[in-house]
């Protein structure tokens, strides 16, 4: 249990990556966040960095982007997640810590009183919206999303202990449910508000510490907008209206912008280039393209479209 006379610490490590659309919603969360209430020592976007960039380092911590030497893709989520929090451990003096994702808003002062009010008193917190999904043997599986979960330091030190037990075929918020029921941590199912698409056809509630930002799914909606999702909801979740005409101008974007929406578009656009050039070309000069281009052909499969 924490003592309520010592201030509360609590990290904020959003995962990232320098691809489509993490690298547009971090910059719009790094103003957000950073000119809030955060604190600013204990918050971080970690990603794989490059190796020029970590120069034979296995971390490099640049003002509020710790580079990993990891990857980014799809597959190693839950490896670049351990390193993160192995990082944390190390490195920093927390109580607590809120890992969103990129396409999430965290209204902090909701945040911290939330964790007051709901958290202190378990030894080991496990914290978030609650969702489901089927293992592999198809049987059903809770686990708390990725979206934004929260852990107390305990949990985190229980999960570093073992690390050898992650199963990296799940995505990682499943792969952390698992080890959590082995060692019979039980949640903390919280609430969180989901967008549904253009902000401005919601009425923003006040009162939560998390909000889903992202825009497909199943709303039909192009992710660029993600960005602007996340300042919309800043400003009516603090209580700061918008004017009409900005209310008007923006709804006639998201209007204009769903109507040219196609679903994964970047996905469509590669299978009709591959099938086209499979079907014009012989097939010993398309199968030397392909092996020439194998490492950037699983990257672009590795984009972490979850985010």
């Amino acid at each position: 249990m924490h003592n309520m006379d010592n201030e509360l610490k609590i990290a904020t490590m959003i995962i990232s990556s320098d691809t489509y659309p993490a690298i547009r919603n971090s910059k719009m969360q790094k103003k957000l966040f950073l000119n809030g209430p955060f604190n600013k020592d204990l918050t971080f976007w970690y990603k794989a960095g490059t190796q020029k960039s970590l120069n034979g380092d296995k971390f490099k911590l640049l003002k509020n982007d710790l580079l990993i030497d990891t990857s980014d893709s799809t597959l190693n989520m839950g490896m670049k997640t351990l390193l993160a929090l192995e990082w944390l451990e190390r490195n920093c003096d927390y109580d607590f810590v809120v890992r969103p994702t990129p396409s999430s808003y965290i209204n902090y002062k909701n945040l911290e009183i939330f964790i007051k009010t709901n958290l202190l008193d378990y030894k080991y917190v496990y914290a978030g919206k609650l969702q489901n999904t089927k293992d592999k043997e198809k049987k059903s599986i809770d686990f708390i999303s990725g979206s934004t979960l929260i852990l107390n330091k305990a949990s985190v030190q229980k999960v570093i202990e073992n690390k050898s037990k992650w199963d990296h075929s799940y995505w990682d918020d499943v792969a952390l449910s698992i080890i959590m029921r082995e060692l019979k941590i039980e949640y903390q199912n919280t609430e969180r508000f989901d967008v549904t698409g253009n902000p401005l056809n919601q009425k923003i509630p006040t009162t939560y510490y998390q909000y889903r930002c992202r825009a497909d799914n199943h709303y039909g909606y192009p992710r660029y907008l993600e960005a602007l999702n996340l300042n919309i909801v800043h400003k009516l979740s603090n209580r700061q209206n918008l004017n009409s005409l900005s209310r008007i101008s923006l709804n006639l974007f998201y209007k204009i912008s769903k109507f040219f929406y196609v679903y994964q578009f970047g996905w469509k656009s590669y299978e009709f280039i591959r099938k086209f050039l499979k079907t014009i070309l012989p097939k010993n000069i398309y199968s030397g393209i392909k092996r020439i281009l194998t490492n950037k052909i699983e990257n672009f499969k590795n984009v972490r479209f979850k985010y």
